[in-house]
């Protein structure tokens, strides 16, 4: 049982730790730090790095909890640039 567990405790931070980086994502563009054009011109590098992210943090090495973490976190990563495009459209309609 002991392995078991220890797999789907690894599997949980993983997937926590996974799903946190789009909210930062989020975050850095609500502070001005990121804009979603920086993040759209570099969304080839973003989803090979998200899926070695997800290689590395995943604790089994089967390819299905790799898709299981690295598509929702792709999924993830373009929604956030739609967050910060309609915050910066918002923005900009304030301004003017």
């Amino acid at each position: 049982v002991a392995p078991y567990i220890r797999l789907v405790t690894l599997m949980v931070v993983a997937f926590g730790v996974g799903f946190t980086i789009p909210v930062m994502l989020v975050f850095l563009q609500l502070l001005g730090v990121l804009t979603p054009q920086v993040l759209l011109g570099a969304w080839r590098y973003a989803i090979v790095g998200t899926f070695l992210v997800a290689a590395a943090i995943t604790p089994s090495g089967d390819p299905i909890s790799l898709l299981a973490l690295s598509v929702p976190m792709v999924v993830l990563y373009f929604v956030a640039i739609l967050i910060g495009r309609l915050v910066q459209r918002r923005r900009q309609r304030a301004d003017a």
